[in-house]
């Protein structure tokens, strides 16, 4: 059976991702580790520091120590040293909005990524210019933070962040050909939901096919 760590940072990103392992890949077993003060201090000195980045790659080392086969990172503020830290580690590791954006950027059309948490925003942006480059496509995006989806969150009222950031892609469906959320603890706000017109993206089916696709 092979060994699937979910490291991340907030339990809002922990719970999509292991309902959408344990419905799509019952084959695998999920290992969690949590660090839920490591948003609050990047959130406190608002940017990543050493300190930050240590804990992180902690976790890393420890979830590659007790025989990970891969790992899905589901922090979407730490997306940008994936590539660093899967040189230095002996598993292949995954962030899930890096290959939904790498997905999204091949696609043509008017883009909007939706955003719950300000320190997102940059990383997020930065990440999906970098795939436009890489795939030779349109570098035009609006970035959009959900107004008051982060404080529910943090609150633990899901059901208010969901419906906030459902209501949000209602609004933008008949402007935009593609509508991302960005963070993985988005993705069950659209349950059920039947865009009219954009294509709606979400990170943890894009995870877990990065995975295959390396073999894990």
């Amino acid at each position: 059976m092979k060994k699937i760590a979910l490291v991340s940072v907030t339990l809002n990103a922990v719970n999509p991702m292991t309902r959408y392992l344990m419905q799509n890949a019952p084959d695998i077993e999920v290992r969690n580790y949590l660090d839920s003060q490591l948003l609050e201090h990047v959130r406190r000195d608002g940017k990543l520091t050493d300190a930050s980045v240590g804990r992180m790659f902690h976790m890393l080392v420890q979830a590659c120590v007790d025989g990970a086969d891969g790992i899905i990172l589901t922090c979407t503020i730490f997306s940008a040293h994936v590539n660093a830290f899967s040189q230095l580690l002996s598993v292949p590791i995954i962030c899930p909005d890096g290959a939904m954006l790498d997905a999204v950027s091949k696609q043509s059309g008017k883009t909007a990524i939706l955003c719950t948490f300000e320190g997102t925003v940059e990383t997020t942006k930065n990440l999906y210019l970098s795939y436009c480059k890489k795939n030779g496509t349109s570098k035009q995006v609006d970035m959009i933070v959900v107004p008051g989806a982060y404080d529910a969150a943090e609150k633990g009222n899901m059901k208010l962040c969901n419906e906030l950031i459902l209501r949000m892609v209602e609004e933008l469906d008949p402007e935009y050909d593609k509508i991302v959320l960005a963070q993985i603890s988005m993705s069950e706000a659209i349950n059920g939901y039947v865009a009219q017109h954009a294509s709606v993206y979400t990170s943890p089916a894009s995870a877990y096919q990065a995975l295959t696709f390396l073999g894990v």
